[in-house]
């Protein structure tokens, strides 16, 4: 079924590797092209198939692509936003795929273009791993999507994107950006911040008696440091929202435990194995 005449990719890692393999897969497009910042990653986009064509000219790629998506870390998808706006035909769509949305959908809709169309998606999947030899052309399978609403976003551009993502797979949410970083602060910020603390918890003998809980619980602590860094600093109040919510219920339990109070200790438990129960 295919949606777009072509498709351009910025940044073929993870998950714009992903999004090409899958495109590919279910044709929703006549080609997909990839744009690199470096020769290797250029070869290495083509060597695992993830697009049709590769190239390092960002602005040749998306002169005549339909659809344009930037798939860089939250640090740099303004600039290359910018970049390629200005070479874009009129009436394309230009979306990223960063994991926090407030802050990059405030820049660029700032710079109002005239001719292209912005609205901003994130996919809620991943893996701790990084790079296109990792991407997964299955990863949006029932993977939760937010697309991002506000009064200047164009219903056509949003619908058009509902299309692709749903083709991909993926449960659509349509949300403000500020409603987007409020709960992805809690499901997904919110964890990583954990993981990261409870990894530097550890001692060399702890680690060496760890099971598959300290596995799983610390599993996403080995994600991309320099990427995490940017998204807890460009969802900044979100994160630390987050990281209070977190400690008051942490500071709960660790106050039952110190009185010994059995009752609230199994309330606490309870309650949070309800909520885990229910994540699906």
């Amino acid at each position: 079924m295919k949606l777009f005449k072509k498709i351009a990719i910025v940044g073929v890692g993870l998950i714009g590797g992903s999004i090409g393999l899958a495109a590919r897969k279910k044709k929703l497009a006549g080609e997909v092209v990839g744009v690199a910042r470096r020769e290797v990653s250029r070869r290495k986009a083509l060597k695992f198939r993830a697009v049709h064509r590769a190239t390092l000219d960002l602005e040749k790629a998306v002169s005549d692509a339909d659809l344009v998506v930037i798939a860089a870390p939250v640090g740099k998808i303004e600039t290359l936003a910018r970049r390629a706006a200005r070479s874009m035909k009129k009436g394309a769509i230009l979306t990223d795929v960063g994991s926090s949305k407030r802050s990059i959908v405030r820049k660029l809709e700032k710079l109002r273009f005239k001719k292209i169309n912005f609205v901003g998606s994130h996919p809620m999947t991943g893996s701790d791993r990084s790079g296109v030899e990792n991407a997964d052309d299955g990863i949006f399978n029932n993977a939760s999507l937010v697309l991002t609403k506000t009064k200047k976003t164009d219903k056509r551009a949003l619908n058009r994107l509902k299309e692709f993502w749903k083709a991909l797979g993926c449960r659509i949410f349509v949300l403000s950006p500020e409603k987007h970083d409020m709960y992805a602060s809690l499901a997904s910020y919110l964890p990583h911040a954990v993981s990261y603390a409870l990894s530097l918890s550890q001692t060399k003998d702890s680690v060496k008696l760890s099971a598959g809980s300290l596995k799983d619980t610390t599993r996403v602590a080995s994600s991309d440091t320099e990427l995490w860094k940017d998204i807890f600093l460009s969802a900044r109040e979100d994160t630390l929202m987050s990281i209070r919510i977190f400690a008051r219920n942490l500071k709960a339990l660790e106050g039952a435990i110190k009185r010994k109070d059995h009752k609230k200790i199994k309330r606490i438990l309870d309650k949070a194995k309800k909520i885990r129960d229910e994540i699906k």
